[in-house]
């Protein structure tokens, strides 16, 4: 019992101390215990280096959540706004993202591999030396997103926008680029080898030393 007490107060400490809606207290407590807060209200909550493998966020509000390093693997996290979430370093592996809102979200250096991000909202999203392998990204919406020295490989990008980002030096070879919108994208130095880009939109993209080895072009 003093335990349970101890804990409330203490996340109710460090809600006050953060930001977090005092509302949002219990909700945070519940996620903590239980791993079970599907639709919560978690905006802003302090989560970092926190172990919510296989929890459930589906439809949660993660909004400027603190989520550096954090144990995300095999989350689900269908249709949860994570909008200006920090998610630096944080192991997301084969976790559940489908229709989820990360724009503006920092995922640099980001274990995404395997992850299902299938029209998800990667608008200006830093993904920054993240690990993309294997990852399902068809018909995500990259327009502005920093892909710099992330790496990809055998994975579906089809149908994805990325109208103004960077993939520069990304290594995405054998990847599955069909139809995908690259205008005004960053390429340079990317490695293309063996990817498919068959209806690739590449108007004004920085096609500067990349690797199209073997690749299916327009």
């Amino acid at each position: 019992m003093k335990l349970g007490i101890l804990t409330t107060g203490l996340l109710i400490a460090i809600g006050c101390a953060s930001g977090v809606k005092a509302e949002n207290v219990s909700q945070v407590k519940q996620l903590l215990e239980t791993k079970q807060c599907s639709k919560c209200d978690l905006t802003g909550a302090q989560l970092a280096g926190t172990n919510l493998s296989g929890a459930d966020l589906s439809g949660a509000n993660l909004r400027g959540a603190n989520l550096n390093g954090a144990n995300l693997n095999e989350a689900k996290l269908n249709q949860a706004n994570l909008k200006q979430a920090k998610l630096q370093g944080a192991s997301l592996i084969a976790a559940k993202m489908h229709g989820a809102n990360l724009e503006g979200a920092d995922l640099s250096r980001a274990n995404l591999s395997l992850a299902g991000l299938v029209i998800a909202s990667l608008k200006n999203t830093n993904l920054t030396s993240a690990n993309l392998m294997g990852a399902n990204l068809e018909s995500a919406d990259l327009v502005g997103a920093n892909l710099r020295n992330a790496r990809q490989s055998v994975a579906n990008l089809a149908n994805v926008s990325l109208r103004g980002g960077s993939l520069s030096g990304i290594d995405v070879q054998g990847v599955n680029l069909r139809d995908a919108n690259l205008t005004d994208a960053n390429l340079n130095g990317a490695n293309l080898n063996g990817s498919d880009l068959t209806g690739a939109n590449l108007k004004n993209a920085n096609m500067a030393n990349v690797d199209l080895k073997n690749a299916s072009l327009p």
